[in-house]
């Protein structure tokens, strides 16, 4: 299955260690890889459909996003696909501008019941899986009944209302990243997550995580869904967790 990692810190931030260490304990999804970041409030990924590491190195490209890319959050993906093409349209991150903002989503998980959905809005180009479906129908869901949701204790009750109305309308493991540049969403409902702030090892904000044991040798936090509820939401700033909700 897919995995993610995200960096969110105060300022701008690289990760020349722990993107290359998360590839690497990845590398068993096959299927591409994804970095999404923002510069000057815009939302810029690079994305590849080839293997992340191949033959006991990483890709050339993907080191180099490492040491280059700079920004206060950072998602990365690693692919295994199931469902879409094997191609670079359906690495992720995707990206969609709603909210006044542009937005960077990434997933892993399995719901083949929402790729029916059909947003009459703006679709991911060419992308035809459960993942593309699902930041539709949360950004369609945004628009239509949290247009005016702006400070971060209004968008994190918006998403976590358009998530609990997707899961219940469209149920699956869902397991997604989301930003706006100023905040960084996470939410489970199948898988945990990973979390570390101020690692001596690795770089400095918040790290967050899919991979079991983290990244590194280091105690992380391990953050997982409630049983008895959809799934677990979180909304993190800078270098902190701010608000988290079972839903």
């Amino acid at each position: 299955m897919c995995d993610l990692f995200a960096l969110s810190a105060k300022k701008d931030y690289s990760a020349p260690k722990s993107m290359p260490l998360f590839a690497v304990q990845a590398k068993k999804n096959m299927d591409g890889w994804g970095i999404g970041f923002f510069r000057k409030n815009h939302a810029l990924i690079e994305k590849s459909a080839e293997q992340v590491f191949h033959s006991g190195h990483l890709h050339d490209s993907f080191q180099k996003l490492a040491r280059v890319v700079k920004s206060r959050i950072i998602i990365c993906h690693i692919r295994f696909r199931t469902s879409g093409l094997v191609d670079e349209c359906h690495a992720h991150p995707f990206v969609l501008k709603f909210g006044s903002h542009n937005w960077i989503f990434a997933h892993n998980g399995k719901a083949p019941a929402i790729e029916s959905y059909r947003s009459s809005d703006i679709a991911i180009e060419d992308a035809v899986s459960d993942s593309a479906r699902a930041f539709e129908y949360l950004r369609d869901h945004m628009e239509d009944h949290h247009r005016h949701a702006a400070g971060p204790d209004m968008l994190f009750d918006a998403l976590a209302y358009s998530t609990t109305q997707m899961i219940d309308q469209y149920p699956g493991d869902y397991n997604f990243l989301l930003s706006n540049g100023h905040l960084l969403f996470a939410f489970t409902n199948h898988r945990q997550f990973m979390v570390m702030k101020g690692s001596r090892e690795l770089e400095g904000g918040l790290l967050l995580t899919t991979l079991a044991r983290g990244l590194s040798k280091e105690k992380w936090l391990r953050v997982a869904k409630a049983t008895n509820r959809r799934g677990l939401l979180l909304a993190i700033s800078g270098n902190d967790v701010v608000l988290h909700k079972s839903i």
